[in-house]
């Protein structure tokens, strides 16, 4: 199946709307908002540098460090991972001085052997500034209704690391299910491997209109 995931920079990032989006999304919105948060879609040169930056907090190198080292490295990085269909997802606080990056996420085209029928991809990571206020779980649901509602995204699934267990919990909340897993070493934030376990997950259909 083809989706209309974006290819490249947008000219601007709009705001998620509640409109056409079910009543648990227009729910996480509204709780989000009370919080002083909003999700955008769309990303622009200039916030791909807040995510290039963003990156280098250590707990993301941590668990996702190909983001600093691969996919966000330089802008021109960025760019290439956008034309592979990337739709990009923002969490923003605001403040008095405007917009300010909390975390970031994204859906794309892409397979895997180990999650048979999975074609979209899925993302997340919450910033330094948005740890411990409960972001992540209705950040990570409006990010799968969203890019449903937006580009058509079905058959979607994940990798993430056994031991990131917040994570972990919060893919199991909005619907994720283990569909494999596979011994492996993971890198860390300091350039040394640990033995890990990766875990691979999918995401039923009927969960993209809940």
């Amino acid at each position: 199946m083809s989706h209309a995931f974006p290819s490249s920079f947008s000219d601007i990032a709009r705001p998620l709307s509640p409109d056409q989006l079910s009543e648990t999304a227009r729910q996480d919105i509204e709780r989000l908002a009370e919080q002083g948060y909003e999700i955008h879609f769309g990303l622009t040169p200039e916030y791909a540098e807040a995510i290039i930056n963003m990156a280098l907090e250590l707990a993301i190198r941590e668990y996702c460090p190909n983001d600093s080292g691969k996919r966000f490295a330089s802008q021109e990085a960025t760019k290439d991972w956008l034309s592979k269909e990337r739709a990009t997802f923002l969490l923003f606080k605001r403040n008095a001085g405007g917009l300010q990056l909390a975390g970031y996420g994204w859906v794309g085209s892409g397979t895997s052997l180990h999650v048979p029928g999975g074609e979209t991809t899925f993302a997340l990571r919450i910033g330094e500034i948005g740890q411990g206020q409960g972001l992540a779980t209705p950040f990570a649901r409006l990010i799968v209704l969203g890019s449903a509602s937006l580009y058509g995204a079905r058959n979607m699934w994940l990798e993430t690391w056994q031991s990131n267990g917040g994570a972990v919990h919060v893919y199991h909340k909005i619907g994720f299910v283990d569909v494999d897993q596979e011994a492996g070493e993971r890198p860390t934030a300091n350039g040394e491997t640990v033995a890990d376990t990766r875990l691979f997950m999918s995401l039923p259909d009927s969960q993209l209109s809940n």
